[in-house]
């Protein structure tokens, strides 16, 4: 009986340590995410100018298996109609090479949000197989001025792990404008100038 009950408190502790969130700063962000994949963490370099700021940060495991995480702080409140994007994300996906085979709304950081599934038109050694892409306001309101909503600031994920691991990416996101804490210390990003792939 002992046994059973040590067995079972290592499970759970080992369960817990897998759990464990990862914390990285992101420009004025706080990015906590958990993510069953081993990966590097790279940021590149903020975009900033008077209209717009964008921050990016790549998961990176190698050419052809990566996530990406941006943001864009737009200066000015701008149009976030989640459908408006529903349609633009998955034509520019097609102007990429990429076949759009579904969208479907997902809730993503505890906003409404959805994901784009997308093959390769073109099959190419060492390319990724699928590519996923997805989408959400941390900060959209309703309009009075018709059926739209607004916000100022939009995070796109780009991903081209298996399902499983794109969803748990997504469903354990969160963003809080912030910088870390001492107990959320980020895991050191990569600094050997490797380039990331395309968002």
């Amino acid at each position: 009986m002992k046994l059973l009950l040590a067995a079972t408190l290592v499970l759970m502790l080992s369960a817990m340590a897998i759990a464990v969130p990862d914390n990285q700063q992101l420009g004025p962000y706080m990015v906590s995410f958990d993510m069953n994949a081993n990966y590097k963490v790279q940021n590149a370099q903020p975009i900033e100018t008077e209209t717009a700021n964008a921050y990016q940060m790549g998961l990176i495991v190698d050419n052809s298996t990566y996530a990406s995480i941006g943001i864009t702080e737009y200066a000015e409140p701008t149009d976030a109609t989640l459908l408006v994007f529903k349609s633009m994300l998955p034509m520019s996906m097609m102007l990429l090479g990429l076949n759009v085979t579904n969208v479907e709304d997902m809730t993503i950081d505890g906003k409404e949000g959805f994901l784009v599934t997308s093959n390769p038109l073109e099959a190419v050694a060492g390319a990724p197989s699928t590519v996923y892409r997805a989408m959400y306001w941390l900060d959209s309101q309703d309009c009075e001025c018709g059926p739209v909503s607004v916000g100022q600031t939009s995070v796109v994920i780009t991903s081209t792990f298996p399902l499983d691991v794109t969803e748990g990416l997504l469903s354990r996101l969160q963003l809080v404008k912030g910088e870390a804490t001492a107990s959320a210390q980020p895991a050191p990003t990569a600094q050997d100038g490797q380039v990331l792939p395309p968002a």
